[in-house]
């Protein structure tokens, strides 16, 4: 198991999305820039994973995708000093930010948590769209795949809230969404 730094630090940027400055000395060392859910964001998505449990998505599973602080001070204009938090559940009461489960080596439970959230979706899809061929991991992840591609020359890093919202509202081409029937 990869050790929990015990604290970071959060830059807000110009995206209005927080991003990993700094980590306590016992932090894994991290190639990328990582991004931090704020209380917000993390609120929105386990409210709208829960409608994805009956198609097997668990709770334990973001649990485990996400290292979770709490806020500790203000350090400067638009950066923050976060804490581990004391639970690592969500749900246990307080502001939680979170900071994807990423190994140095480039791994990790987010990445599992990702795969959780895409089998999720099209099974959620395929019990709720009457087509005879239904839609398939590997056709999501081939479509986002080629979205994703077009950012290659792009400075911009992905955001986690944006490619797991990529993942919840992706359908096959030509599917028509049946609750705006």
């Amino acid at each position: 198991m990869t050790e929990k730094p015990q604290w970071i630090v959060a830059r807000l940027g110009e995206d209005f999305n927080w991003w990993l400055e700094d980590t306590s000395p016992d932090a894994p060392p991290s190639t990328s820039n990582h991004s931090v859910l704020d209380p917000r964001q993390l609120t929105h998505l386990v409210q709208l994973l829960e409608e994805y449990r009956p198609h097997g998505l668990r709770r334990e599973q973001m649990e485990a995708a996400f290292t979770l602080f709490t806020l500790d001070a203000e350090t400067e204009e638009g950066c923050v000093r976060l804490s581990l938090a004391e639970s690592e559940k969500l749900g246990d009461g307080g502001e939680l930010f979170a900071l994807p489960a990423i190994d140095a080596d480039g791994d990790g439970s987010y990445f599992d948590f990702l795969d959780a959230v895409i089998a999720a979706r099209v099974r959620k899809l395929n019990a709720t769209h009457g087509t005879v061929v239904d839609c398939t991991a590997d056709e999501m992840t081939t479509e986002l795949e080629a979205i994703d591609a077009g950012r290659y020359f792009s400075d911009d890093s992905r955001h986690c809230f944006d490619e797991i919202n990529e993942i919840l509202v992706w359908e096959p081409a030509g599917w028509d969404d049946p609750s705006e029937s």
